[in-house]
């Protein structure tokens, strides 16, 4: 074997080492990652409840939690949703195709809705929208995000938020506005395929580390060939 043979094969077996490290290292990484999103998830649904708010199969858009009263409905003139609290106008969401006259909160359900939950005895009322007109969504706009949180005392929270900027609640409150569901840590157990896909870059990382060896080792055989 040449010098410069050798040198291309050892340049070789090296780029294969460090590919083959790189993709097992990602493997790793999001391997972990979707464990901790496991066990994330699994304690969010032992730590809190949800309580039904169906009557006769649908969610009226005037509820009131502990005093608060809370309303959702479709401004005739604009067909703009309007969300109020203890009858102060809060939120207008634009740009959404809503019945004119919904029959219940199932009609706002990709632009508003409402839940209740119980956390240690306590109950709270959230709510949750959707800010960005679905227009703007379509031309890849950042999608952006708003909740209510009113406790048992009456007091109400709002936050603003994107996926980007979530907290560990907030990627609980606003999954069933999603058409598909996001993770605190990762979403890969929640896409189609990402197990498969898991896998795959497992089964590539492994090729590459074992291509390198193979070619360091035919080198060192080679060497020692020519040597004796």
């Amino acid at each position: 074997m040449t010098i410069n043979k050798k040198k291309r094969l050892l340049y070789l077996s090296h780029f294969f080492f460090i590919s083959g490290f790189l993709v097992m290292t990602l493997v790793a990484y999001f391997l972990v990652q979707s464990i901790r999103e496991s066990f994330y998830q699994n304690r969010f649904e032992n730590q809190y409840e949800f309580i039904s708010l169906e009557e006769d199969g649908v969610v009226d858009p005037v509820q009131v939690f502990h005093g608060v009263k809370v309303n959702t409905f479709v401004e005739k003139e604009s067909g703009n949703i309007l969300f109020e609290v203890k009858d102060e106008p809060l939120a207008e969401l634009k740009g959404f195709k809503i019945p004119a006259d919904p029959e219940g909160m199932g009609d706002f359900a990709e632009a508003i809705q409402y839940q209740k939950v119980v956390e240690n005895e306590k109950e709270f009322f959230i709510v949750a929208m959707q800010t960005t007109p679905n227009a703007e969504v379509l031309n890849a706009k950042p999608i952006k995000y708003r909740t209510y949180h009113i406790n048992e005392n009456g007091v109400v929270k709002e936050s603003n938020f994107t996926i980007d900027t979530k907290s560990k609640l907030e990627t609980q409150w606003i999954r069933g506005l999603l058409g598909e569901k996001h993770g605190y840590y990762t979403n890969l157990p929640y896409q189609k395929g990402g197990g498969i896909s898991l896998v795959f870059l497992a089964f590539l990382g492994g090729i590459f580390f074992l291509g390198g060896v193979w070619l360091r080792r035919r080198v060192i055989r080679t060497e020692r060939e020519q040597a004796a």
